[in-house]
């Protein structure tokens, strides 16, 4: 059964003194990684084992985290991973709280906040790139040496087949008459849903939003929570899901049916390993792996996501993957929109 949604999707989407050694021995660009000598990565391993811990913060599906965890520590035996999920918005207050304090925390983040990640590197908060992974990585998917996009994901809508008899194929179809009271809608949690938000009404009409607030939506604060409800019965339909949800869902045999939406919203996963991270060595292992053709094939090749890397195993096409471009949405934009929004469905 994913697999024929993967299909669908594809045709509708069409370190202490070791690591001061290592950074010493690359040379940085702005869109280039720095790459460490094949000496100097192995004494950044190395000292990873020591640490012997890696902690992740990310905002995708918990499927896809245990994936990639149980072929990290396959890899990196000794080095044990951790991860934890949050929404994108949640996450960075969280990350900011944590390089402000020098509480113990993450080591590598991966959010949609790009715009986080942006101001991140422009501070020389996140380490470069320094592994092997890089010699190889698209220059498209690379930012300031510092942030690598390690995958595009297309969101969908996800409804409860025992709810919805008559079929949705669009955001449209929400605003049908027998939806109202019953549609979940994710919550205004960062600059990606400002974004997704202003995409709808810009793609659906101007009116789109103010008539999807007549159906009185129930909000949603993340897409996994969300999802459940969905699959539970709690509301007929979550008119915003990103795909390895929705695929997880599936995947459990909950009775639910995947849409993709016609045009498609996509999104781009950003990843940092972050300087206030109190094992430096194993934040740049585990970022290698994650822009690594194993790490890719761990964490694209489950059909969700394509991978920027040609032929994952099991990846969407990258190309076909418009994800959208967070630069416009400045804070002051952010908050006057959500003003608005706010205006909408929170009166």
């Amino acid at each position: 059964m994913l697999r024929q949604y993967v299909e669908s999707a594809k045709r509708a989407v069409t370190l202490g003194v070791a690591l001061c050694a290592a950074i010493a021995a690359v040379s940085v660009s702005a869109q280039t990684a720095a790459r460490a000598t094949p000496e100097a990565w192995r004494v950044i391993v190395a000292a990873a084992q020591k640490e012997g811990r890696v902690v992740m913060y990310h905002a995708t599906a918990p499927a896809v985290a245990d994936r990639v965890k149980a072929d990290f520590e396959k890899a990196y035996p000794g080095i044990s991973f951790e991860w934890q999920r949050g929404n994108s918005g949640a996450i960075s207050a969280k990350l900011d709280q944590e390089r402000v304090t020098g509480a113990d925390g993450a080591d590598v983040a991966i959010t949609t906040e790009f715009p986080w990640f942006r101001n991140r590197a422009k501070d020389n908060e996140l380490k470069p790139l320094v592994g092997p992974a890089t010699a190889g990585w698209p220059g498209a998917h690379l930012y300031e040496g510092s942030i690598a996009v390690i995958a595009l994901e297309p969101a969908v809508m996800m409804y409860n087949t025992n709810l919805v008899k008559t079929p949705i194929t669009s955001y449209r179809d929400a605003l049908r008459p027998e939806f109202r009271g019953k549609i979940g809608m994710l919550d205004l949690t960062g600059t990606l849903m400002v974004s997704f938000y202003d995409w709808l009404e810009k793609t659906n009409g101007a009116d789109y939003l103010v008539a999807l607030a007549a159906q009185q939506p129930k909000i949603y604060i993340s897409v996994v929570p969300g999802a459940q409800s969905a699959a539970a019965g709690e509301f007929a339909i979550a008119h915003y899901v990103n795909m390895s949800t929705a695929a997880a869902m599936l995947a459990q045999g909950a009775p639910v049916k995947i849409v993709f939406p016609q045009p498609t919203f996509s999104i781009r996963w950003p990843m940092g390993a972050v300087t206030w991270s109190k094992r430096p060595n194993a934040a740049l292992v585990l970022a290698d792996y994650l822009m690594s053709v194993r790490g890719q094939t761990a964490w694209n090749g489950g059909g969700e996501s394509a991978s920027p890397l040609p032929n994952i195993p099991g990846s969407q096409d990258n190309k076909t993957l418009n994800a959208v471009d967070l630069a416009p949405y400045t804070p002051e934009i952010v908050k006057a929109y959500s003003t608005k929004w706010n205006g909408l469905f929170k009166k």
